[in-house]
């Protein structure tokens, strides 16, 4: 299935399985680990995949795995939950559901706006299914606690959920961040966030609770929502187009 077709050079599917799966798993492989192997697990199957592929030499040089609710309750559920209680999520957010995750781009093509394509066609996969929430775990690598707990007090701060939406990590997924109160300056917060979640607080979305801790990628892991009917007008701006076949 194409989704959009941006330029020359790059060119985005939706795919479920088959060649350009395997490759988004090996980038994800490098991405994620530095090393040549395939990053895959049980919510693949489940899961439609957005790919950007090089049509000059057919790799897949950015991905985006996507799980609406929809297929997620028929299947292996949400990947959040093997991190988070989401009793709160599922209760409160009605309708349509989308969770986005294992986003990556090649080293080697980040000069290009490969980040912006894949989120044009997320925004247009949005009004299709009638998304209603957007959501995923937000990694913070390098997860040293001063570090962590800086964070985490600028996101209570400043971009935090009403309590109808909030998460709290699994028991054996708790992260040690030190809990007393912590100062920092709104500069040195925001050199301390990572892109990814700079790019949800773009959107408009809050972060729903403490991180939990992802021992496998050692990585402190924020839940970050956002209401689409809520979602910043500039963004949706910048990324909307109508698709075209």
């Amino acid at each position: 299935m194409k989704v959009c077709l941006d330029s020359q050079i790059f060119e985005i599917l939706i795919v479920k399985k088959g060649e350009y799966l395997r490759k988004a798993q090996v980038l994800r492989g490098e991405v994620f680990f530095g090393k040549t192997l395939l990053d895959q697990d049980a919510f693949d199957k489940a899961c439609e995949h957005l790919v950007v592929i090089d049509k000059k030499t057919q790799q897949v040089v950015g991905t985006y795995r996507l799980l609406l609710r929809s297929q997620a309750e028929k299947t292996t559920g949400f990947y959040s939950e093997t991190e988070f209680n989401l009793k709160n999520i599922k209760n409160n957010c009605r309708g349509e559901l989308l969770e986005m995750g294992r986003a990556c781009v090649d080293a080697r093509y980040r000069k290009f706006p490969i980040l912006n394509f894949l989120w044009k066609a997320i925004i247009s996969y949005m009004v299709d299914n009638k998304v209603k929430f957007i959501f995923g775990c937000s990694s913070i690598e390098e997860p040293q606690p001063a570090k962590v707990s800086k964070i985490f007090k600028f996101l209570k701060d400043n971009a935090f959920s009403p309590p109808r939406f909030r998460v709290a990590p699994l028991k054996n997924k708790r992260y040690p961040y030190f809990k007393e109160p912590v100062e920092y300056s709104r500069k040195e917060a925001l050199s301390l966030v990572p892109s990814l979640v700079k790019g949800y607080l773009t959107m408009g979305a809050v972060a729903c609770g403490e991180p939990a801790w992802d021992k496998e990628f050692d990585t402190a892991d924020f839940f970050m929502m956002v209401e689409t009917e809520k979602m910043n007008a500039s963004f949706l701006r910048k990324f909307f187009y109508e698709k075209s076949i």
